[in-house]
């Protein structure tokens, strides 16, 4: 009950914000009543702390292993699809959704924005030196870039073609190479 509970939060915050979430509207959409749910939680802030450890859980189960195989097509599209199952990972989802709509005016949503940004941004550096033998900022900086805008269209549900952007970008990388 406690994992229900904690879902239909985090769908609360994800889809309404953070002040569609009060006690009593949970109560009510779990099917319990606020007596019965303080049985399980305490607080609000109980329900939320308990929401941002098992996101943050979750996608460090989720792994963050690199292949570094392949040209640089195959690396970049390897990242891409990396990161694309983590964000269209059923259990990730609402809890992204949520950090990434909260960064601007949570602090626990910002800390998890942040983590999120410097993981994709470390691996990207990785990628791109070891494509071009060298450390290069601006072009790392770049593909990250492209990569969240691609990574924000999945939370919005909506179209973007990433993989033929991937490729441009792999074309460029083999001219700099």
């Amino acid at each position: 009950m406690k994992e229900r509970i904690r879902e239909t939060a985090l769908d609360m915050i994800s889809y309404d914000g953070m002040e569609s979430l009060t006690l009593s509207r949970l109560a009510e959409r779990v099917g319990l009543s606020k007596a019965t749910l303080y049985h399980y939680y305490k607080s609000k802030d109980e329900i939320v702390e308990d929401i941002y450890k098992e996101g943050h859980g979750s996608l460090m189960r989720g792994g963050f292993t690199l292949s570094l195989d392949g040209d640089a097509e195959d690396m970049l599209l390897s990242l891409l699809r990396k990161w694309e199952g983590l964000y269209q990972d059923d259990d990730n989802f609402p809890f992204l959704r949520a950090i990434t709509s909260l960064h601007l005016t949570d602090e626990r949503a910002a800390e998890e924005y942040r983590a999120l940004t410097l993981m994709l941004e470390g691996q990207t550096n990785v990628v791109i030196a070891r494509l071009l033998k060298r450390e290069d900022r601006f072009l790392s900086s770049l593909f990250s870039s492209l990569l969240f805008s691609h990574l924000e269209a999945i939370l919005e549900e909506r179209e973007d073609d990433a993989e033929e952007d991937v490729r441009r970008f792999a074309a460029l990388l083999n001219g700099l190479a």
